[in-house]
């Protein structure tokens, strides 16, 4: 890699990138360099912010501007498998979502995928995990589970605390 300065171009052996706050800051050293030296960001970068690994957003957006959407895409004798589908119906970006389930007691969800879950008996509450949590203007994002029991649609549903 090289690194174009004011007065000569440099060899840059290592580089380290960081991104805070929307702020990128980055490190490196060159061949003929004593070491890492900070390098002013030169343009901000648009789009989604990064959450932390692991990070559950508790979703932003209007009433109305996102639904959910259930179907049970498989079943067998003692369980079936589920999709839902998160669409963001505004204008703008959506910054997390959440959805609720009420689902029948005798339903015990033994797998999901695309989302961090939280089960009681008889609901189930799927969020947005820290590399879907961004959903821009008309996008849509699936996620899914497994569960044992009868396979049926939930008796309530609601997306960032507005019905399905």
């Amino acid at each position: 890699m090289w690194l174009l300065t004011r007065d000569r171009v440099l060899m840059v052996t290592t580089a380290v990138m960081t991104v805070a706050a929307g702020t990128m800051t980055v490190l490196y050293v060159t061949k003929d360099g004593p070491g890492p030296q900070p390098v002013k960001p030169v343009a901000r970068t648009t789009g989604p912010p990064h959450a932390s690994p692991g990070a559950s957003v508790a979703g932003t957006g209007k009433p109305g501007t996102v639904k959910a959407a259930y179907a049970v895409r498989s079943k067998w004798k003692d369980g079936f498998n589920a999709e839902v589908t998160v669409t963001n119906l505004g204008s703008q970006p959506l910054m997390g979502w959440m959805v609720n389930l009420e689902l029948p007691k005798d339903v015990d969800v033994t797998s999901t995928w695309g989302a961090t879950a939280e089960q009681q008996p008889g609901k189930l509450v799927l969020r947005s995990q820290a590399y879907n949590t961004y959903l821009e203007a008309g996008g849509a994002i699936r996620m899914g589970f497994e569960a044992k029991g009868p396979a049926g649609p939930p008796t309530s549903c609601s997306v960032n605390g507005a019905p399905c």
